[in-house]
């Protein structure tokens, strides 16, 4: 029986690192940028109820407080179909995210739970975004933090797909880190043409 059972776990990790080894080969990445592929449902925001994947990529410092890139970064949701993206959709996923990424709903302060992310967004045309997130920084300064975002929307015909192209950075929409966050590429970007 130990002899089944062990064969059986060494299918298993086979298995689990072909798969690894296949998301591997279909997202590529700068060797500067930082890279992670989430599946939705999102383990720690199962609210935002979308179908598809996040394509996310970390400029080199973003966690560091004396970076330029601190706390910057680029990400992708590639939802599977047609979805219309209001304000409110942005508002409500983005607070459901962060609450969950930072452990809003368990984090405590002096013994005083932190309050929940605010986000609002402001359309400025039938694809385009523009926001502020204000929530707490639970990992790196322990420190409540505003980060500015711009959101893009389009549909990718080829791949039945919506996509929502964030980018984030608490520096000011004229700093030259959004210089950087413009270089990135995400798999989803073949479809912009």
């Amino acid at each position: 029986m130990k002899h089944y059972v062990t064969i059986l776990l060494l299918c298993f990790n086979a298995l689990l690192f072909a798969q690894e080894k296949q998301d591997l080969e279909i997202f590529e990445t700068d060797s500067t940028w930082i890279k992670e592929i989430i599946e939705f449902p999102i383990g720690f925001a199962q609210e935002i109820k979308y179908e598809g994947f996040e394509d996310l990529r970390f400029p080199q410092g973003w966690s560091k407080e004396d970076s330029p890139n601190f706390w910057s970064y680029v990400w992708a949701w590639s939802i599977n179909g047609v979805e219309k993206v209001t304000t409110s959709d942005l508002e409500k996923n983005i607070q459901y995210y962060f609450d969950g990424l930072l452990g809003l709903d368990f984090y405590k302060i002096d013994d005083k739970p932190l309050r929940k992310t605010n986000a609002v967004f402001i359309k400025k045309t039938e694809s385009q975004f523009v926001g502020k997130v204000k929530t707490h920084d639970t990992r790196y300064t322990k420190k409540p933090m505003t980060l500015n975002v711009t959101v893009e929307t389009f549909y990718c015909e080829q791949e039945n797909r919506t996509i929502i192209h964030f980018k984030f950075s608490p520096k000011p929409f004229d700093n030259l880190v959004w210089d950087t966050l413009a270089e990135v590429k995400l798999k989803s970007d073949v479809c912009k043409n």
